[in-house]
């Protein structure tokens, strides 16, 4: 029995330290002034805090982002929703190329490590999905199919 409740315990712990949704005033200053310096017309923001790290999500217009800090304030990441006609030209020319009976349903910009990659959500008929990772010069990394 005292096992169980200190494996509950190590749980809860746990939960509450990864992934705990936050209010404004317990982020850093710098972290919520830098963003809405940044992202001046950001809406919905949602703050939640990772081991050490800061996630924030928030809306520009009907577009998603999330973007996540370290502890120091450095961006580690970032994934912006973006429109069709903002993907570079030769990632819309193999689109085009490889799934000519698709259409783009949504699109994604991230930028990790330094590079930045484009996931597209690419649907046919409503029935078949294909989720595809590509490089800025449209080059397929990964796809997979729902």
């Amino acid at each position: 029995m005292k096992y169980l409740q200190i494996i509950a315990l190590a749980i809860f712990a746990i939960a509450t330290t990864y992934g705990q949704d936050l209010k404004h005033t317990e982020v850093p200053a710098t972290f919520t002034a830098g963003l809405l310096e940044t992202y001046p017309n950001a809406t919905d923001i949602e703050w939640q805090r990772d081991g050490t790290d800061y996630k924030v999500d928030f809306k520009v217009g009907e577009l998603e982002h999330e973007i996540q800090f370290n502890k120091d304030g450095d961006k580690v990441s970032q994934e912006k929703e973006i429109t069709k006609i903002t993907l570079p030209q030769a990632l819309a020319k193999a689109i085009k190329r490889d799934y000519a009976e698709y259409k783009i349903d949504k699109a994604y910009s991230t930028f990790t490590n330094g590079v930045t990659t484009y996931k597209v959500e690419l649907v046919k008929d409503l029935s078949k999905t294909i989720l595809a990772t590509y490089s800025v010069s449209g080059k397929t990394l990964n796809t997979s199919e729902n």
